[in-house]
């Protein structure tokens, strides 16, 4: 049970109380004494922790002789309500915090530390570009941004796109893209996957995708910056394009998946 401790722990409980309503999800209504040892909580806590979980709204009680039973909220309707509230939250809040001017020095470098709030960056500025993206993505990370990417596409928008670590038969729902080879080899170098996108050359998101939760990404609008990671792009969009079109002579120089051309000392 620790994965779904550990996402509960993410919407507000604590290890004991997860803990306490995923024993109530399994077993149906109990007394407090019953779901304090099967959730191995000593019975001085179980009580604080079930009376917290009432509050939250994850469970219910019912006066039953003279004892009461505990009963857990449906994880479907905690969902739907908790939503709700957000949505609410997130209006309110939106609209009281847009009379603030955005202060973000983006001649600077930001650091972004966490792939969630990674790619949510890179979806704002996918959307708000105009006429030109260029994106370096590992196929593992494609999902996270793909929908928006897909839109630019219908729009008829400038897109150069190289996926890295996609096999030769793996399906790429986009309509052009390169394919860069040499996945294991890259990934070695640099130490693990990596994102760069450039949009419209006035802002771009760059750095390394550490693991599924980590990242250590920068995000600027600094003109050297801009310049060197969309010159990064556009160089491997001239190199595969040459690849495509003189494949066998290209391996026989350099063998398959052309690492040798990687031999440049």
């Amino acid at each position: 049970m620790d994965n779904e401790i550990i996402l509960l722990n993410k919407i507000g409980l604590t290890d004991a109380e997860a803990k306490v309503y995923l024993t109530l999800l399994q077993n149906g209504s109990l007394s407090g004494y019953e779901a304090g040892k099967l959730a191995g909580v000593t019975r001085s806590k179980i009580y604080n922790i079930l009376e917290s979980l009432i509050t939250k709204g994850f469970i219910l009680y019912t006066e039953y002789e003279s004892n009461n039973k505990y009963a857990a909220v449906p994880m479907s309707e905690v969902a739907e309500r908790m939503e709700d509230e957000t949505k609410g939250v997130l209006s309110d809040l939106t609209e009281r915090l847009n009379i603030f001017p955005q202060k973000t020095n983006l001649d600077y470098i930001w650091h972004i530390r966490t792939n969630g709030n990674v790619f949510a960056k890179c979806r704002d500025i996918i959307r708000e570009t105009k006429e030109e993206l260029l994106l370096q993505i590992w196929i593992q990370d494609l999902p996270c941004i793909l929908h928006d990417i897909q839109k630019l596409e219908e729009k008829g928008l400038r897109l150069g796109i190289v996926i890295f670590g996609a096999e030769d038969d793996e399906a790429i729902p986009l309509r052009k893209y390169c394919r860069h080879g040499m996945g294991e080899e890259k990934k070695a170098e640099m130490g693990g996957r990596w994102i760069t996108l450039v949009s419209d050359m006035s802002e771009v998101v760059f750095g390394q995708i550490i693991s599924d939760t980590i990242a250590e990404v920068i995000w600027t609008e600094s003109r050297p910056m801009i310049s060197l990671a969309a010159e990064c792009v556009r160089h491997d969009m001239y190199f595969y394009k040459s690849a495509d079109k003189f494949t066998d002579i290209m391996q026989q120089e350099y063998g398959d998946d052309l690492k040798g051309i990687r031999n440049i000392f």
